[in-house]
């Protein structure tokens, strides 16, 4: 028979745990930023693109995204954005944050995308006004 390890959960223990594994994910992801240049060296310039524009569709690796778009030429990430809006958009801001030395702004957070949870969907729904 296992026992399981019994874990106290309080508030203050939470508010540490969530400092800390924010500033964790924050070193995390300019961590991976600062290495995408290397980590991709090995692909050519159009999987490059590619994988930059999937990066920067996602909120946890849009920063990633624009180190990796910032080694790729316009008419690549045009094509593997399969829109010159979307390519040239991609484009600048890459080359604007290497003008920033690609680092985050200040104060300025990785944001993360979570599902919102029946409750807090609850809370902002209009009265008379089903959730599903």
């Amino acid at each position: 028979m296992r026992s399981g390890l019994k874990v106290t959960e309080t508030a203050t223990a939470d508010a540490d745990d969530g400092t800390a594994m924010s500033a964790a994910l924050n070193r995390l992801y300019g961590a991976a930023t600062a290495s995408a240049g290397e980590i991709v060296a090995e692909l050519t310039e159009s999987e490059r693109a590619r994988l930059a524009v999937f990066c920067y569709g996602r909120v946890h690796l849009n920063a990633t995204g624009l180190a990796i778009a910032a080694t790729c030429g316009l008419e690549q990430l045009i094509a593997a954005a399969h829109s010159g809006t979307a390519g040239r958009t991609i484009f600048t801001q890459s080359r604007d944050r290497a003008a920033l030395g690609e680092k985050p702004l200040p104060g300025r957070r990785v944001p993360i995308s979570l599902a919102p949870s029946a409750a807090s969907r609850a809370a902002i729904a209009e009265p008379g006004e089903s959730i599903a």
